[in-house]
């Protein structure tokens, strides 16, 4: 019995000592890849990490982390742009490079490997996390954790890694190996655990793969993302989109609070009670009476009431509107410039608007962005991936993300039906609709080949499908008027 109990703890330890091998990500236990970094709550701090953006990303990112947490605004902003795109996708091959021709067996099977393999990589799952995460910290770094069930991403706290280059579109970075404690080796994959050998024995010379005798060049199997073009030219250092409104949103915490001490000082009640003192203003009470009785008073006194004992006559003075009587305007204000900063239209989260179509519009504005920012990046990353995929064919196969929106997602998928009118993809217009590449081959033609589907799903007669010719089971056929009602006469078939 002892021996089965230590079982699944040994299990827990071979699974976190040989993490590369598995597409499972077990949990830290010890937190030993969390952010170390603390965010800025006051304004002025916030001011002067935006004076050296670059020098102080980190800070930068912790505070926007906090920000997401504290404050509802940003976090709506955030999964507001998360959930614009749908992030359905297409492949297709590359013709040229010597690949002229289509091969129709080969290209077939071709198209089946790389939708297979792409599958692994459970796009629609990881994709959103990517982007949501570089929104908030300006750059994140992931490393591929693959087996043949799956892939799954590590991620690291932006405190231990830069990006050292981009190959083909792709960020790749290089991680600190003095970051790295021996609590949590284990955790690390096989890669990162032998760099952190070699570091400790002295060998971190090699300058293909160290920079600094301290940073470690990741594989291909590391990918960073960031949305900042100049993160090359500031040593591998990247700053939020989202950095610039920080100051406002200090300023709508600041708004919200003069609300509460409004609050607080117009439901504050002053109790008097008065010392008792003779014709020529002697008290006629000791101090240490006094106290005992204030004491007393005190301790009866509701929530809100404050007890002032002077042997002085007090003026009444009420605090109702004493305080900031215009805080509610303020914080209205502040959120209102902050959605003015951020770019992104204030009636989706309830704002006052004269017209649905600026609604429409910016809603467009912000999914552009997406398509000209994220879709580029997350191509280049996957078209790498699947370049590494062997297959019988020689050409070459990318991926395409499909630019429609969620809140557009109507009139783009129209888009792509009146395409196919004009010669347009098939294989666009099924992937706009939701399919993947892998659902297309295998859930139309199980449709199609195994349960022979088109039998299955007989068109029932109608007055639209049937013409005044064909006579339906009832004997009923086409009304004779376009708008028919209850009693309308229908045509009989045969005469």
């Amino acid at each position: 019995m002892r021996g089965q109990r230590k079982k699944p703890r040994r299990n827990f330890r071979a699974i976190q000592a040989k993490r590369e091998e598995f597409a499972n990500i077990v949990a830290d236990p010890k937190a030993g890849l969390k952010p170390t970094t603390t965010g800025a709550t006051e304004k002025s701090n916030v001011a002067t990490y935006l004076q050296r953006p670059y020098d102080n990303a980190p800070q930068i990112a912790a505070t926007i982390r906090d920000s997401v947490n504290k404050y509802g605004v940003l976090a709506k902003v955030i999964d507001y742009y998360q959930s614009l795109p749908t992030y359905n996708f297409a492949i297709k091959p590359i013709l040229g490079n010597k690949v002229y021709d289509i091969d129709t067996v080969n290209m077939r099977n071709d198209y089946i490997d790389i939708a297979y393999a792409l599958e692994q990589y459970n796009i629609k799952y990881y994709a959103p996390i990517f982007f949501r995460d570089t929104l908030i910290e300006g750059v994140t770094f992931y490393y591929k954790i693959e087996d043949s069930d799956g892939i799954s991403f590590m991620k690291f706290p932006i405190e231990w890694c830069k990006i050292r280059g981009i190959e083909n579109g792709v960020y790749r970075f290089m991680i600190d190996v003095t970051k790295f404690k021996q609590d949590f080796l284990t955790t690390l994959p096989e890669e990162l655990q032998t760099a952190y050998e070699q570091y400790q024995s002295g060998n971190a010379t090699d300058e293909n793969s160290w920079y600094n005798n301290r940073y470690y060049f990741v594989s291909e199997k590391g990918v960073a993302f960031t949305f900042d073009s100049s993160a090359l030219d500031y040593g591998g250092l990247a700053v939020s989109p989202f950095a610039g409104v920080l100051l406002d949103i200090m300023s709508v915490a600041q708004a919200k609070n003069n609300v509460d001490i409004k609050d607080g000082i117009d439901t504050t009640r002053i109790l008097h009670s008065k010392i008792p003192v003779d014709n020529d203003g002697r008290i006629l009470m000791t101090a240490k009476e006094a106290k005992v009785y204030d004491s007393a008073i005190r301790s009866r006194l509701p929530k809100g009431v404050v007890n002032v004992t002077t042997p002085t006559k007090l003026e009444n003075v009420p605090l109702t509107n004493s305080g900031n009587t215009n805080a509610l305007d303020t914080v209205k204000k502040s959120t209102e410039q902050l959605f003015f900063d951020v770019g992104t239209p204030a009636p989706l989260f309830g704002g006052d608007t004269t017209s649905a179509n600026i609604v429409k519009t910016s809603i467009q504005k912000d999914a552009n962005w997406v398509y000209t920012n994220l879709f580029p990046l997350l191509e280049n990353y996957y078209n790498s991936e699947i370049a590494q995929v062997k297959t019988k064919g020689k050409a070459k196969w990318a991926i395409k993300f499909v630019r429609q929106s969620t809140f557009t997602l109507k009139d783009d998928v129209s888009l792509q039906k009146d395409q196919l009118s004009y010669g347009g993809s098939r294989l666009n217009y099924l992937a706009a609709n939701g399919f993947s590449p892998s659902e297309i081959v295998s859930q139309l033609s199980f449709e199609q080949q195994a349960l022979d589907i088109d039998d299955l799903m007989i068109v029932k007669p109608t007055s639209n499908t049937i013409s005044a010719n064909e006579v339906s089971e009832q004997g009923r056929g086409r009304p004779v008027t376009d708008n028919p009602t209850d009693d309308t006469d229908r045509l009989d078939g045969e005469k």
